[in-house]
This record gives C-alpha cells, sequence and structure tokens, in this order.
C-alpha cells in the first residue's frame, strides 16, 4: 500500500513536469527559455522511467537501469515505441554535454516526439493506476 502511495506521488510530480516541460516546449524565445527547455525534458525524462519502475515493481517486475525499465514498460504496454524511448536516453546523455549547440539542438529536435510520446505513456500509467 505505502509503495503505491508513493508511485502515485511521483505521477503527480510527472504530470506536473510535463505541464513545465510543455510550457518551455511550445514557447522557446532565446537561449535561456532553449536552456529551460533542456532542463524540463531531463526532469521528465528522468521522471518517467523511475515512475515506470515503480508501476512494474507493483506488477511484481523487477527493473533497474532505464533501458531495462523501457524494455519491460514495452512488454507491459506502456509504450507505443520502444525505439522511441531509446532514443531518449541518448537525449538524455546529451543533456551533461549542453555547452555544445549541436548537442543541444539535437535534444530540442526530439521535444515533439518526447511530447507526443509521454503523453501516450502518461495516458497509458494514468488508466493502470485507475484499474488497480
Amino acid at each position: 500500500m505505502k509503495q503505491s502511495s508513493s508511485a502515485a506521488l511521483d505521477f503527480n510530480n510527472l504530470v506536473k513536469a510535463q505541464t513545465v516541460f510543455e510550457r518551455f516546449r511550445k514557447n522557446m524565445q532565446d537561449d535561456r527559455d532553449q536552456a529551460g527547455a533542456v532542463q524540463a525534458f531531463k526532469i521528465c525524462y528522468e521522471l518517467s522511467w523511475k515512475v515506470m519502475k515503480r508501476i512494474l515493481a507493483a506488477q511484481g517486475v523487477e527493473s533497474t537501469a532505464p533501458r531495462d525499465v523501457f524494455r519491460k514498460a514495452n512488454l507491459a504496454q506502456l509504450l507505443d515505441n520502444l525505439e522511441n524511448w531509446f532514443s531518449f536516453i541518448e537525449k538524455r546523455h546529451l543533456t551533461s554535454y549542453t555547452y555544445d549547440q549541436e548537442n543541444v539542438d539535437a535534444i530540442v529536435e526530439s521535444f515533439d516526439l518526447f511530447s507526443a510520446e509521454l503523453n501516450k505513456t502518461i495516458e497509458k500509467m494514468k488508466s493502470l493506476v485507475h484499474k488497480g
């Protein structure tokens, strides 16, 4: 019971982070906005895989690192496209190297796809959490 309460709290944090990400993504006017959008992406990405991990754990499925979580979340039908989520791992890695504009551009280019995949995944998580 305590675990599901914790997962719900993280789920709410993910939805809040998604709202911030969307606000930044849709209104990038300058470098500062772009930097904020990259940070918001990073937070959404981190919360996404951690919430997936908790949902899987509640189903008795143990997982470790993001790649493992995404594989198992895909099997649990939380994801529509596993390869997209694998590409987000690479983009998350690039957030450590935003001093290089090419890396920033690569991250920003993934925002529309990430937004779409995150929306679908959150809806699937909501459906699963409300069933249980």
